[in-house]
């Protein structure tokens, strides 16, 4: 178990984006699962969309995890759960809140982003050789730029927190989800996934052909396709591409 994860790691002070440093890293040196880089603070962090990431120098956990599972094209959405439930499981460790996954990859709390993921997998035919999981988590940082609705744990909970006991959690978490999908077990993954899915079973607001409509939020399948139910009992399914999850 310890030689299928690393867990090693190296810290920058300041970087252009740790997602892209460790892809860089990673067609280099021949690495293994669990090797990880931090930084301080990163000059283009980006987020699901290439929304840019909004960080403050040394106030928020920047990370970016190397993972090769040699999982099928066809489950690369498993990636996606595994880092959000690694997130969703690392929170729950020092809030006391309800937490939720805003499909595909964001974390919310009271309705705000607290967490972002951003993925890049290296793919050779079929299957997925590599994956670069970038993680943002807003910790320390109180006053966020008005065009995000964000939080952080700081603002929620009204006190400091550690930074490198959050980076432990989380890759102890990492680790776990890591092991989960590697013994197969993806409809656990699955599962949970939905049962903390942000607006599941509630109207929500989408943009699909470029226009705001109401649906509610089915589930999401394995696939990372969302289920939604419109107002007519119709129910259909939509990828990422397809629709955009407003609220």
């Amino acid at each position: 178990m310890n030689k299928f994860f690393l867990n090693k790691k190296i810290h920058f002070d300041t970087l252009n984006s740790t997602n892209e440093t460790l892809v860089q890293i990673s067609k280099k040196i021949k690495l293994q699962n669990g090797f990880y880089i931090t930084a301080d603070y990163q000059k283009s962090g980006k987020c699901q969309n290439n929304d840019r990431w909004d960080s403050n120098p040394k106030e928020n956990l920047l990370i970016s995890i190397y993972l090769n599972l040699k999982l099928n094209i066809e489950n690369s959405f498993m990636l996606n759960q595994l880092a959000s439930l690694a997130v969703l499981d690392t929170l729950k460790q020092f809030l006391n809140l309800k937490i939720e996954i805003k499909w595909p990859n964001d974390v919310y709390v009271d309705n705000k982003k607290i967490s972002g993921i951003l993925i890049n997998n290296a793919i050779k035919g079929k299957i997925i050789n590599s994956s670069v999981i970038g993680i943002g988590i807003n910790v320390n940082q109180t006053i966020f730029n008005k065009k995000y609705i964000a939080t952080s744990m700081k603002l929620l909970n009204k006190k400091d927190f550690e930074l490198n006991e959050i980076e432990k959690m989380l890759m102890i978490n990492i680790k776990k989800q890591s092991l989960t999908l590697m013994d197969e077990k993806i409809s656990l993954l699955t599962n949970r996934y939905n049962d903390h899915l942000l607006g599941k079973k509630l109207d929500s607001i989408f943009i699909l052909n470029k226009k705001r409509i109401y649906a509610k939020v089915i589930e999401v399948n394995q696939n990372g396709k969302i289920k939604l139910m419109f107002g007519d009992g119709d129910v259909n399914e939509f990828s990422q591409d397809e629709v955009k999850l407003l609220r």
